[in-house]
């Protein structure tokens, strides 16, 4: 291998190594932690890690060696409807989202559909804890990669002519480094049959923190709403867009 090859394959790694950081996501760890908690066994739990790790990296590679060149000359916002359309498209989601956060304060208010949706919700973390419901929980997850801008970022520098070893090379270590330490944590946890702690622990700690997290999300949802339906309303009355203007 030449010097230059070298150099290049350093500047690759390093550059994953770094969006790999800034991509750092605890939902795999928690989509774990969870299914050891609704009784998967500490084998499917592996899969699923080895899964997401396998499959990202994969996904990445495959993306940087087919269109990763041609994702950098994409004009995103060019690519969007006119303003008109924009902004009805904004007032119908912003719509939605407010709806949706109404309806999740009704929900909370009656506490016979509360524990109703609960008891659904424990169901299906009992199907998902399955092997086969593990697999389909990595692929999903893997799918998800694509809305990760650290993910998309390396797959347009990976994609420049890149040789397939280096590609893999980099698309492997921002896998390892983005799931980094919570799932790989908790996998050297399974390994060594430290998992019903693990599960234990993560029971706790979601009883505590669930109901913030429900406040959480209603109120993101009516902010996201209150705000989609302002930049409607903003284009209606000026014909600009307070946050994007995807131009005429």
């Amino acid at each position: 291998m030449t010097d230059g090859a070298l150099d290049g394959l350093g500047g690759l790694l390093l550059a994953a190594l770094g969006l790999g950081v800034a991509g750092l996501d605890p939902t795999g760890a928690l989509l774990a932690a969870a299914a050891l908690a609704a009784g998967a066994r500490p084998r499917a739990v592996l899969v699923f890690g080895v899964s997401v790790l396998v499959l990202t990296a994969a996904l990445g590679a495959v993306l940087s060696l087919t269109a990763g060149a041609s994702l950098s000359g994409v004009d995103w916002a060019g690519s969007l409807p006119g303003g008109p359309v924009t902004a009805a498209l904004e007032a119908l989601a912003g719509l939605l989202a407010l709806a949706w956060a109404a309806a999740r304060l009704r929900r909370r208010g009656a506490p016979a559909r509360e524990e109703a949706a609960a008891e659904a919700s424990r169901r299906g973390g009992a199907r998902l804890a399955s092997g086969a419901g593990m697999v389909g929980a990595a692929v999903l997850f893997t799918g998800g990669a694509v809305l990760d801008p650290s993910f998309v970022g390396l797959v347009v520098l990976a994609g420049r002519g890149e040789p397939l070893g280096q590609v893999v090379a980099a698309h492997t270590t921002w896998s390892v480094v983005s799931q980094a330490p919570l799932l790989l944590l908790l996998l050297v946890a399974v390994a060594r049959g430290g998992h019903e702690r693990a599960a234990a622990l993560f029971a706790r700690w979601w009883a505590r923190v669930r109901p913030l997290v429900r406040h959480l999300v209603t109120a993101a949802l009516a902010l996201l709403g209150a705000g989609l339906l302002v930049d409607a309303g903003w284009y209606a009355t000026t014909g600009g867009f307070l946050v994007l203007d995807p131009g005429p």
